[in-house]
């Protein structure tokens, strides 16, 4: 019987301490010529718990105009591999379903703004090489990458609370043709703002489904009365 309690009373502890836990995601990114490939990590409970997400490119599939790519997922239960396609109307559909979230959604922006504003960028660290074989369109391509880059990361340091200065760097290469990118960044955020964030778009998306609706009688009943 104390051994029952005892087991209740620690599971009761862990789900207080579920919202205090931080979460931190990292992201690395690298493109070589040809070769892609992207790796997530989620790691929480002070490193013990650990997720990671790989995303090797493997070809495009030019009949179906679809990305092939094989994901590898590691956790404490093992690794797993699969091979995944996605297509152009896949992206399209996904687009198109956001967008109805967003219309469903009341204060949608608000209510990320909020969430990335208790977020902590932890490292950012983004490298470009890049030639194109001539050098005056080398040194224009060059300069166009940095303002773009420079606005990401002004809208990051808008939204996100920054521990470290990000790092960029933009490397001409005048004499040959190269494209390799790499990116890499950390973020971390508490694990009860995530849940919070989660709970108040879930009911502004009831919400809005409902003004959406009412909102659609309204203009049908106009359409009859014409």
């Amino acid at each position: 019987m104390n051994i029952f309690l005892w087991i209740i009373g620690i599971l009761f502890f862990l789900l207080l301490l579920i919202p205090f836990l931080k979460m931190r995601v990292t992201m690395n990114y690298i493109h070589n010529g040809k070769d892609d490939e992207l790796t997530l990590q989620l790691k929480t409970f002070f490193g013990l718990i650990k997720y990671e997400m790989n995303f090797p490119l493997l070809a495009i599939d030019d009949e179906s105009a679809s990305l092939v790519f094989e994901e590898k997922s590691k956790s404490a239960l093992g690794e797993k591999k699969k091979k995944k396609k996605f297509t152009v109307n896949e992206f399209i559909d996904d687009i198109i379903h956001f967008e109805r979230l967003l219309k469903h959604v009341v204060g949608f922006h608000t209510i990320v703004r909020k969430f990335l504003k208790k977020m902590s960028l932890e490292k950012l660290n983004w490298e470009t090489h890049i030639g194109t074989g001539d050098a005056a369109l080398t040194g224009s391509s060059s300069g166009i990458l940095w303002g773009i880059k420079g606005n990401v990361i002004g809208i990051v340091s808008n939204y996100m609370k920054l521990k470290v200065r990000p790092n960029i760097l933009i490397q001409p290469q005048f004499q040959q043709m190269v494209l390799k990118t790499s990116f890499s960044c950390i973020v971390s955020f508490r694990i009860g703002h995530a849940i919070l964030a989660g709970l108040k778009v879930l009911r502004h998306w009831k919400k809005g489904r409902t003004l959406f609706k009412k909102s659609t009688e309204q203009t049908s009943g106009r359409d009859i009365n014409v």
